[in-house]
């Protein structure tokens, strides 16, 4: 199984989120869960998600899908979900509740259209992207990124390895994105990274560790208790994909660059925490700092086009994290990737003693 064919144009991305007025939804998620509370919207980049508040005390996420994934890629995350609950049942992820049907996936039919529905528990806690991370913090969240890795090393699924236009083995797939870039000088950036992936990481792939990754452990889907700043909760896994290993450490490692001034001891950071429980090879660390420069150009990529072909369905799209990404791209791109890589190394040394 190699998973080198580049994907097709992904529909998902421009399908419209799901609409439902409030006594609907509460209507729906009463019926096939047995579960009444209070709504608040969660943002989302291809279902409509919503925190359920229950007078017990209990909370809840309902999760209504459209026409963005099917019922296969949906049953994968639910089966990556139940599989980390049995195999690492500390790990701070979402369960999945069950209909009253005893189904985790529910069909509904509204207006001549089929949604799918599902309930996760909730996990509580700030997203990463409002705090100015720790040291410790960010070996933390190397340390929890591996975790998850060591805990999906044997879990397959059918859906697993899917063409995505988040996988980062396809990321010079995006090179006709590059003219939604609204400047010169970032279209001049992104085609460098392109490149640098085709040269440096491209010869590489055969040879790279592959198994599903959560594949976005970003500033949002981090979560932090406000009493001592750990990790209280890593959620959405709908990015999960079967892909090269070291991507997991990478997207962690490129999301934590926003607003910090020195990349390489940020990245560093995370490259320790995560080579603590999980050894990296030489060639994973080889390719990590163009892997970590793919996966910033993949963003800004995605939500360029995404605004200019379909600005209603970019709304979960931050205008400032943008901003954070590009200038994190420019810091990394001011280093060389041999001084990157060695730096790298010597983290992944002192992690794994």
């Amino acid at each position: 199984m190699s998973g080198l064919a580049a994907p097709a144009l992904d529909d998902a991305l421009m399908a419209p989120l799901p609409q439902f007025a409030g006594d609907e939804l509460a209507a729906m998620l009463r019926e096939h869960f047995g579960i009444s509370g209070s709504f608040a919207r969660i943002s989302g980049e291809r279902d409509l998600n919503l925190h359920v508040a229950c007078a017990d005390g209990q909370d809840f996420v309902f999760k209504v899908c459209g026409n963005s994934e099917s019922v296969e890629e949906l049953a994968f995350q639910n089966a990556a979900l139940t599989h980390l609950a049995r195999t690492d049942p500390a790990l701070p992820v979402p369960r999945v509740v069950a209909a009253r049907d005893g189904s985790t996936i529910v069909a509904h039919e509204s207006g001549g259209q089929r949604y799918l529905l599902r309930v996760l528990t909730y996990l509580p806690g700030e997203p990463v992207l409002g705090s100015k991370l720790s040291r410790v913090q960010r070996v933390e969240i190397g340390m929890l990124a591996a975790r998850l890795d060591r805990a999906l090393a044997d879990f397959e699924h059918p859906a697993a390895n899917r063409a995505f236009i988040w996988d980062l083995v396809h990321v010079t797939s995006l090179r006709e994105k590059i003219a939604f870039l609204d400047t010169d000088q970032r279209k001049a950036t992104a085609a460098r990274v392109l490149d640098r992936f085709t040269t440096t990481v491209g010869p590489l792939l055969p040879a790279l560790p592959r198994q599903v990754v959560h594949n976005d452990l970003n500033q949002a889907n981090l979560l932090l208790r406000p009493q001592d700043g750990s990790v209280s909760g890593i959620i959405d896994f709908g990015d999960m994909i079967e892909t090269i290993r070291v991507a997991e450490v990478a997207i962690a490692s490129a999301h934590l660059l926003y607003r910090e001034a020195d990349p390489m001891s940020a990245m560093a950071q995370v490259v320790k925490g995560y080579a603590r429980l999980l050894p990296l090879e030489a060639n994973e660390i080889a390719v990590l700092p163009v892997l970590v420069q793919a996966r910033l150009a993949t963003r800004e990529l995605i939500v360029s086009w995404r605004r200019q072909a379909n600005p209603a369905a970019t709304t979960s799209y931050r205008d400032d994290v943008s901003r954070f990404g590009w200038e994190a791209l420019a810091r990394c791109d001011a280093v060389s990737l041999s001084e990157t890589a060695e730096r790298l190394a010597e983290a992944a040394r002192l992690g794994g003693h």
